[in-house]
């Protein structure tokens, strides 16, 4: 059971962090703080900064880069919403480095450390069927199906 909850966590993480970080790609540093000031304030799944893809550089998306900014977004702070604020704040690919940082918060910080005002709204889409969206109970359903019936 443990296993199971462990990856149903890196998972629930990985997809707030990409859910959160998705609106701030390639914006501007420290532009989820400055738009959120107060951990909870606002509606922080409508966030936006925009794409600027003439922002990107060679960096973004690079493995590297990513794991380096994700593990400095988890030693520089003490719960998995400031992780993924920090992650968030370096700007550049956020999705990527939150989503990176919030799979590996949730072994750190637990399950329930992922804010309920985060996962509540959250829906994952799965390319290719037909517009079916996933939301928390969906994704933890599937971790489970993936770790005890195995992929197909």
């Amino acid at each position: 059971m443990h296993r199971i909850q462990r990856a149903a966590g890196a998972v629930v993480g990985s997809a707030v962090g990409d859910a959160l970080g998705g609106a701030f790609e390639f914006g501007p540093q420290d532009a989820f703080s400055a738009r959120f000031s107060a951990p909870g304030g606002g509606d922080e799944m409508r966030g936006g900064g925009g794409r600027h893809p003439d922002q990107a550089t060679e960096l973004n998306g690079a493995v590297r880069p990513c794991l380096a900014s994700a593990a400095w977004a988890l030693r520089t702070t003490n719960s998995f919403d400031d992780a993924i604020r920090a992650a968030i704040d370096l700007g550049g690919d956020t999705d990527v480095v939150a989503a990176v940082t919030g799979g590996l918060a949730r072994p750190y910080y637990g399950l329930d450390a992922i804010p309920t005002r985060w996962t509540r709204p959250l829906h994952v889409p799965l390319p290719g069927f037909d517009g079916r969206v996933l939301h928390l109970a969906g994704l933890l359903h599937l971790t489970h199906r993936l770790l005890v019936e195995g992929p197909r």
